[in-house]
């Protein structure tokens, strides 16, 4: 089972490392504000002890290539208690 584990972290390893030498980056702003022209946000939830407009959880990271959005990062934001 080890192996198996192994074969698929080294698989995932090379895609990523490929993805990286053509500019390809992942958008992953948890504790980031939330900027829309980069991340879609999901849901808003109150959260007393976190800024408002913060991500507070990703559900999908996003990804760019060389500089531009290719897919935005689904994301949850917090927002002010009511």
């Amino acid at each position: 089972m080890s192996a198996v584990i192994e074969g698929v972290e080294l698989t995932l390893k090379s895609l990523m490392d490929g993805l990286k030498r053509h500019n390809v980056e992942t958008v992953n702003p948890e504790g980031e504000p939330f900027d829309p022209q980069l991340h879609q946000a999901m849901t808003a939830v109150p959260q007393p002890d976190v800024e408002p407009n913060t991500v507070i959880n990703v559900f999908q990271c996003g990804y760019t290539l060389h500089g531009r959005l290719v897919r935005p990062a689904m994301v949850v934001v917090s927002k002010a208690p009511e």
